[in-house]
């Protein structure tokens, strides 16, 4: 005869499988937890403005450098909000051309911005869009939200005090820094394919520290990019919370540890050529976070058959684009935007 059961003992014995099921699921290796996709990506950015506006660019100055052109222009990101940015032309080379977009570094100067990658601020290392300018590129390097001008218009906070609000007050809104940084480089590659000069199927992205944060980011979310390069911008958010490193606001994304981390991210760029950049002795992304990273993302190039397309290069020293690593990464993008053919409907 079976046992009888009692109501309670049913009861216990739900609960008792309910917690053995919950139990097997924090325990489940990462492996198999679902890979990151790019709709989740953008989910886990935040909420996004209900559309852009028409872009209404603007041109402020056109300035002849000789070699190559340099217009300073504003567009439309929100309604209500433009950006300004600078754009250099080369006087060289049939049209349309391959263009870069240039995101500038943090590294605490938000007087800068713009102004580092059109060699107008900052240090030599920090010139890329007017050096890939000079090689035949059209670039564009705008400001990003908290920089230059676009610092608190209210002129109330400093620096990193308009940061914090800018990244705060926006996770109350369902929103993240992050995302915002997403969004308005999504709106300077509108800008730059709305160029009569520009090759939109020739779409490049490069950035130091904060920029190759950026880089990784708008890579994986925008398919119009082909090839970038992301200089000592990430490393895993297990070694940074490890290490105890703090950095940028829009670095930590809500959910994104549990979501796979920054390779998840990085796989998102497959097939897509992208080359990690970094120093070895960088003391805010340490070497293993780095290799942590692309090791994560090397099995969805794999599985595209593109392994040669995920590159790292490692160089001597601390936080810094060197002229080497400058080098290597215009090479890299000269391989893949000028010299390989790109399949143009690739994802």
């Amino acid at each position: 005869m079976a046992p009888l059961i009692s109501s309670r003992g049913v009861g216990a014995g739900l609960a008792l499988l309910a917690g053995a099921a919950l139990c097997q699921a924090w325990t489940a290796p990462a492996s198999s937890m679902p890979a990151l996709d790019r709709r989740q990506l953008m989910r886990l950015l935040g909420a996004v403005p209900d559309g852009p506006p028409p872009l209404a660019a603007a041109q402020v100055e056109r300035v002849d450098l000789g070699d190559v052109v340099r217009e300073k222009v504003t567009y439309a990101v929100e309604r209500d909000e433009r950006v300004p940015a600078f754009l250099f032309l080369p006087k060289t080379g049939a049209a349309p051309l391959p263009a870069v977009l240039c995101h500038h570094q943090h590294g605490g100067e938000f007087d800068v911005g713009k102004d580092g990658p059109a060699g107008l601020g900052s240090t030599p290392d920090q010139h890329y869009a007017l050096e890939l300018a000079r090689r035949g590129y059209v670039t564009l390097a705008p400001d990003a939200i908290c920089f230059n001008e676009r610092r608190d218009p209210a002129g109330r906070l400093k620096g990193a005090e308009y940061e914090r609000y800018q990244a705060l007050h926006r996770l109350t809104e369902g929103k993240t820094l992050q995302g915002k940084y997403v969004w308005d480089a999504r709106r300077a590659i509108d800008y730059l394919v709305s160029r009569p000069e520009v090759d939109r199927a020739r779409i490049g992205m490069i950035g130091h520290s904060l920029g190759g944060q950026e880089t990784l980011f708008t890579t994986a979310a925008d398919l119009r990019i082909k090839a970038a390069v992301s200089s000592c911008g990430f490393a895993s958010l297990a070694v940074l919370k490890r290490d105890r490193i703090l950095h940028n606001f829009a670095l930590f994304v809500p959910g994104l540890a549990e979501a796979g981390d920054y390779g998840a991210v990085l796989a998102l760029v497959a097939p897509r050529p992208f080359l990690v950049a970094a120093r070895t002795t960088d003391p805010i992304f340490p070497r293993d976070g780095i290799e942590a990273t692309v090791a994560a993302a090397r099995e969805a190039y794999a599985a595209q058959h593109a392994a040669d397309r995920l590159g790292t290069l490692y160089e001597d020293g601390e936080h810094q684009f060197s002229p080497a690593m400058r080098e290597a990464a215009y090479a890299w993008l000269d391989r893949w935007l000028k010299s390989e053919p790109l399949d143009r409907d690739e994802r």
